[in-house]
């Protein structure tokens, strides 16, 4: 049993709303939360699939069992990569 199923947690996106309803408006909720997949597209797409594993380890969980959906998001998030800028 991993150290998050001993130790359940919300999940961040909405424990950070939470944490912050008394400042943010219905709206503001509701582009946190997709602003959330943005910054989520970025990271899956910087670290790359063993990264995000390692990660998703060194925070709790059992990484290589998510993934079936780390591969996908990874492939998804790089193809929507601007090609490199040139000078």
């Amino acid at each position: 049993m991993s150290h998050r199923q001993k130790n359940p947690r919300k999940n961040i996106v909405e424990a950070v709303i939470a944490s912050q309803s008394d400042k943010w408006s219905d709206a503001t909720k509701q582009t946190a939360r997709s602003d959330a997949n943005r910054i989520l597209e970025a990271l899956v797409s910087d670290i790359g699939v063993q990264g995000i594993i390692d990660a998703m380890d060194r925070q709790g969980f059992e990484g290589a069992a998510y993934r079936y959906l780390i591969s996908p998001l990874y492939e998804e998030s790089a193809s929507r990569r601007p090609p490199p800028k040139r000078d």
